[in-house]
C-alpha cells in the first residue's frame, strides 16, 4: 500500500514582524475589525476601506515599534469572500510593510482602468431629465468622492458642472446667481452652490411651519392685492437682473478685446480669480506661443 503524501500548508502572504513574546492584540480592537469586512465586491470602496480600518487601529496604542505589526496581523481578517479569496492567492511571504500592503490592495480593487471610467464620467457630466440643479450638483460631487485622485481642481470643477446643466437651468443659474454664474470666482461658485443646498434641504421644515399661517391669510381674499403688487415687484427685478445681465455680457467682451490686444493682467490665476478671465488669460496665452 502506497503511502499518501500531504501537501505542506503554504505560508502567509505577510512575512511575520518581530514583536515581544508577551504582545497580545486588544480583544477590542479585534471585533471592532471582524465586524467591519471588505468584501471586495464592485460596490464596495477600498480607500473608503483602509480610511475606516486605520480609523479604527488608531484608537489603540500598541507602541511604535508594533503599531505596523499589529496592522499587518490584523488585516488578513478583515477581509471576506472577494477580497479574501485575492489575498489567499498573494504569493507567499511577498508583502513586508504596512503600505506595500495598501498599495496592493488598492490596486487591485481600485485599479486604473476603473479610476479612468470613473474620470471620464465626470468629465462627460450632464444632468438627467427632470433632474434639480440642487440633485445635479449632489450628484457630480458624488462622483468625485469616489474617483479618488481626480486632481481637478476648483476651477475645472465648476466649468464641467455648468456646461453639463441644460440651458433652462443654465439660465435659472446665472439669474439666481445674481449675474453670470462663470463670472464667479470658483472660491465663490462652490460656496454658492453649497448655500443653495443647505436652503434647499431647510425650506421643507420652513415650508410646514409657514403653511398654516399662508392658508388662513389667503382664505378671504382680502390680500389679493398686495400680492399682486409683489408679483410686479419681482418681475421689474427679474427684468434689471436681465438687463443687468446684458450689461455684464458687453463688459465682458471689453475684457476680453482689451485681454487679446495684450492689456489685461497675465498674473497667475488661483480659485479666487473669476473663470471667465482664467480661460481668457489661458486662451491669449496659447495665441501668443502659436504666434
Amino acid at each position: 500500500m502506497c503511502a499518501k503524501t500531504v501537501a505542506s500548508t503554504p505560508n502567509s502572504a505577510i512575512v511575520q514582524l518581530d514583536v515581544d513574546d508577551n504582545f497580545v492584540i486588544d480583544s477590542t480592537h479585534l471585533k471592532m475589525i471582524l465586524e467591519n469586512k471588505f468584501d471586495g465586491y464592485p460596490r464596495a470602496d477600498p480607500h473608503d476601506y483602509i480610511r475606516e480600518f486605520l480609523a479604527i487601529c488608531n484608537m489603540f496604542r500598541y507602541g511604535e515599534t508594533q503599531s505596523e505589526a499589529v496592522k499587518l496581523l490584523i488585516f488578513p481578517f478583515s477581509l471576506c469572500d472577494e477580497a479574501k479569496t485575492w489575498f489567499n492567492e498573494l504569493n507567499e511571504e511577498s508583502i513586508t510593510s504596512w503600505e506595500q500592503m495598501r498599495k496592493d490592495f488598492i490596486n487591485r480593487f481600485f485599479p486604473p482602468s476603473l479610476f479612468n471610467r470613473l474620470l471620464l464620467e465626470i468629465r462627460n457630466f450632464s444632468q438627467l431629465v427632470c433632474e434639480s440643479l440642487t440633485d445635479a450638483w449632489l450628484r457630480l460631487k458624488n462622483m468625485l468622492r469616489k474617483c479618488h485622485g481626480h486632481s481637478l481642481i476648483k476651477g475645472a470643477i465648476i466649468q464641467i458642472f455648468y456646461h453639463g446643466l441644460d440651458e433652462p437651468t443654465q439660465g435659472i443659474l446665472d439669474v439666481t446667481a445674481g449675474g453670470i454664474f462663470l463670472y464667479k470666482s470658483p472660491n465663490q461658485a462652490f460656496q454658492f452652490l453649497e448655500d443653495k443646498v443647505l436652503f434647499e434641504h431647510d425650506w421643507p421644515i420652513k415650508s410646514k411651519n409657514k403653511h398654516h399661517q399662508k392658508s388662513i391669510s389667503f382664505a378671504d381674499g382680502s390680500d389679493s392685492k398686495t400680492d399682486n403688487s409683489r408679483f410686479m415687484e419681482k418681475l421689474k427685478a427679474m427684468d434689471s437682473q436681465i438687463i443687468s445681465l446684458n450689461e455684464e455680457l458687453q463688459d465682458m467682451l471689453k475684457k476680453y478685446n482689451e485681454l487679446r490686444n495684450g492689456n489685461a493682467s497675465k498674473n497667475n490665476m488661483n480659485d479666487d480669480t473669476p473663470m471667465c478671465e482664467r480661460h481668457e488669460a489661458n486662451y491669449i496665452r496659447s495665441e501668443d506661443y502659436q504666434n
